[in-house]
């Protein structure tokens, strides 16, 4: 036993000796491409494995692509996949956060709560725009490259944040307030809605078969990222602020403040070596109608098992700071705080449980996270709702646990279950449908039954059932345990298995 916690150890402070050196080189010089290395002819898959220092530094994996790439640093790869989604969810976090001065200045309104709920909606409709936007950015990354859909995303995504933060309010032009403002937002969900699906594909494409799944987790960990520097923001814009000037102007300081986070984000993705331009055996007919007749079944199963992670995402970590104001009575920097510290546990616990799945199957590791979020949802707003500091950090750990290690592993997972001919699209709409319709509409539900219906364990009950949504479809659709890339078969080959014939499943 202490034997495998020593491994285990080693394998994390690998990943922060990889995170440290990645921020370094790129601040250095973020344009800087490393040699090229030989290839093997295309299409045949190979294993390229440069000498790079680092337990979890390895090769660049082909798979199954026809073109000579041109290859990235291993410490670029995983870096140029977390920030889009730190800057992704940076957004979100902001807005989700800042719901209450939202209501005020763009929906007022004789009613608050229904103030609130127009501001949650107008969240809502970014959410939804996501599948659109995974469609789209799922055809760049299938018929062009992984590399001009990342790059494309994270250029799009700071300009309407940058605009909401410049726009004026109801009370300057009227009813154009609310319109413009749900406009971008529309905007947003489409730029974002190939973002997180995209980035895990690139990583877990490039990563060593042995550490897919630490490599997949950096992802999550870039997200959890930004949803942490969102809070933070806030937490010191409020402190700094106070409370009158932060509802007069002081709220649109965090979305301007987006503009340097997207700064470092086009710096590092523009230094992407070439990457693998069009799969071998692509699809001659329309990709999206491939996709959906051939495909139908995996994109299914993405999307079912990523119910708990938006609906997690969204109501765990944002909406329970205006929650635990109005139940537990503290202030609103104070819920702040305690949501920080779970954030920055959750981005931990992610980059744990992908290395955990590496040597205990990716698989039953996010069915644990699964498992441990049906079960401590409950106790877990008990414990935040109540007035003891310790007793609120105990219950956001709990939510931090289960959604770490479930998310953590989970990005190879999905990877490894699609083919690579539509695995961008695929996995975009499989991921970008559960996140945005649930997760976008999460926050909204869960206002409606604790405000109307004066259920106060409503949160929990939202995420409990997003869990078992997500438990029951990983259980029951049996593809994921067969396509589990921890499969001996992939050690041996060094590719992500996509050719060997399934179990049967129903039929297009």
């Amino acid at each position: 036993m202490q034997g495998r916690l020593e491994v285990f150890g080693g394998e994390i402070n690998a990943a922060a000796d990889l995170f440290r050196g990645t921020v370094s080189r790129s601040l250095s010089n973020p344009c800087s491409t490393p040699g090229r290395l030989p290839m093997a002819p295309a299409p045949d898959r190979r294993v390229f494995r440069p000498r790079i220092r680092g337990d979890i530094a390895g090769a660049l994996v082909g798979v199954e692509m026809g073109a000579e790439p041109e290859h990235t640093s291993s410490s670029r790869v995983v870096l140029a996949g977390a920030i889009g989604n730190a800057i992704e969810f940076y957004d979100f976090t902001v807005y989700a956060f800042l719901a209450g001065y939202f209501a005020a200045q763009f929906f007022p309104s004789t009613d608050p709560i229904a103030g609130l709920l127009a501001s949650y909606a107008t969240l809502a409709i970014g959410m939804i725009m996501r599948p659109v936007g995974g469609v789209l950015l799922g055809f760049v990354g299938d018929r062009l490259s992984r590399r001009y859909a990342l790059q494309l995303s994270v250029v799009m995504i700071p300009v309407p944040t940058l605009i909401i933060g410049l726009l004026p309010t109801y009370a300057q032009i009227g009813v154009m307030a609310p319109i413009l403002l749900i406009a971008l937002r529309m905007i947003q969900g489409l730029s974002v809605g190939g973002e997180y699906s995209s980035s895990i594909v690139y990583i877990v494409e490039h990563a060593p078969p042995e550490r897919r799944g630490l490599w997949g987790s950096f992802s999550p960990m870039g997200a959890f990222g930004g949803l942490f520097l969102g809070t933070a923001v806030c937490i010191a814009v409020g402190s700094v602020l106070g409370a009158e000037a932060m509802a007069e102007w002081g709220w649109r300081i965090p979305f301007i403040a987006s503009v340097l986070l997207a700064i470092v984000g086009i710096g590092v993705r523009m230094g992407l070596g070439a990457d693998t331009k069009k799969p071998v055996g692509a699809p001659t007919e329309n990709l999206l109608a491939h996709a959906f007749r051939k495909h139908w079944w995996e994109m299914l199963a993405i999307a079912l098992a990523n119910t708990s992670t938006g609906v997690v995402t969204f109501v765990g970590f944002a909406y329970a700071v205006p929650w635990m104001v109005q139940v537990a009575g503290v202030t609103r920097v104070h819920a702040l705080g305690i949501n920080l510290y779970g954030l920055a546990a959750v981005a931990l616990l992610s980059l744990a449980g992908g290395a955990l799945g590496d040597r205990e199957g990716r698989l039953r590791v996010s069915i644990l996270g699964l498992v441990i979020l049906l079960v401590g949802a409950w106790p877990a707003f008990h414990l935040m709702g109540s007035t003891d500091t310790v007793a609120q950090v105990m219950g956001i750990t709990l939510l931090a646990v289960g959604q770490g290690f479930f998310v953590g592993p989970m990005c190879a997972c999905m990877v490894a279950l699609v083919a690579p001919q539509v695995r961008t699209t695929v996995v975009s709409i499989g991921y970008s449908l559960p996140v945005g319709v649930f997760g976008g509409l999460a926050p909204l539900a869960t206002e409606y039954v604790f405000a109307r219906l004066g259920l106060q364990m409503a949160p929990a009950l939202v995420i409990m059932a997003g869990a078992l949504v997500s438990l029951a479809a990983i259980l029951i659709m049996g593809r994921w345990p067969y396509r589990d890339p921890t499969h001996a078969g992939e050690r041996q080959q060094g590719h992500i298995e996509t050719t060997a014939v399934p179990p049967a499943r129903p039929q297009s």
